[in-house]
């Protein structure tokens, strides 16, 4: 239990807690730190099982969620992208007391496709984890690079945001295997409705993962909830479209 690593940044008066999603580590957030770091104390957790919380044995879903509610501030924003904005809704479905606000970031309550729900092919994310583990480097790379549609960043800015992912240490293949699990098995869509914080849903409309509808669906059927669209990004707007981004969050804060 403790074994979890996080780094603690920033002198603002709101904590921001950011979970990254799926296969990655807290150098995801690299480019964005500095825009932030003015405006908010932020605690970048590597999820266990991945980046240095590799050997942190909390790694199914219940006990993440009891581990990073034991060891971070109460109060706080939640922020998590992908697979983190899943556990992050459900820190704030089960510590609603300690939890300021979510941010959900190109995530949904349900990941693959149920029945009048547009979710995506589970066999999809299959392919992304077989991916993962039999060429890691590759598969972030690939997925880095296709993150720029329209060329609004230099090369320099993905190739150094790629450096710092990939010199911090592989994610373990059991945290990836959790991992899938919980994108193909979980689902909040009826929980999330019974949310009583602040939700803030941001997605890209390029996003291969999450179909616009979702969008449309949770405004209407989630309290305390509104969503924005960051054109041109796909599934990490804050690495294609980081002012943009930024700025949506300083935004939020200024509601809370």
């Amino acid at each position: 239990m403790n074994k979890l690593y996080w780094e603690k940044i920033g002198s603002g008066d709101i904590n921001l807690i950011l979970l990254h999603g799926w296969g990655f580590n807290i150098k995801i957030w690299y480019h964005i730190i500095s825009k932030l770091n003015l405006h908010f104390t932020l605690y970048l957790v590597d999820l266990p099982g991945f980046g240095k919380s590799k050997h942190c044995s909390a790694i199914k879903i219940k006990s993440t969620i009891e581990i990073l509610s034991y060891y971070m501030p109460k109060n706080s924003i939640w922020l998590g992208w992908s697979l983190g904005g899943l556990i992050a809704n459900m820190i704030g479905l089960n510590y609603p007391k300690n939890t300021r606000a979510i941010i959900n970031v190109s995530s949904s309550p349900c990941f693959t496709t149920r029945h009048q729900w547009p979710g995506i092919n589970p066999k999809i994310f299959e392919n992304i984890y077989n991916s993962l583990s039999n060429n890691y480097a590759k598969t972030v790379e690939n997925f880095i690079d296709l993150q720029n549609f329209n060329l609004s960043q230099p090369y320099q800015y993905f190739s150094i945001l790629k450096k710092k992912i990939l010199l911090y240490p592989y994610p373990k293949r059991i945290a990836l295997i959790e991992g899938l699990k919980i994108l193909c098995s979980i689902d909040l869509r009826e929980n999330i409705q019974k949310l009583t914080v602040p939700l803030l849903r941001i997605y890209g409309n390029l996003d291969p993962f999450i179909p616009n509808k979702i969008s449309g669906i949770l405004d209407k059927i989630v309290p305390y909830s509104y969503s924005i669209t960051i054109n041109q990004s796909a599934h990490a707007p804050f690495i294609s479209q980081p002012q943009e981004f930024c700025e949506c969050l300083l935004k939020f804060k200024k509601l809370l």
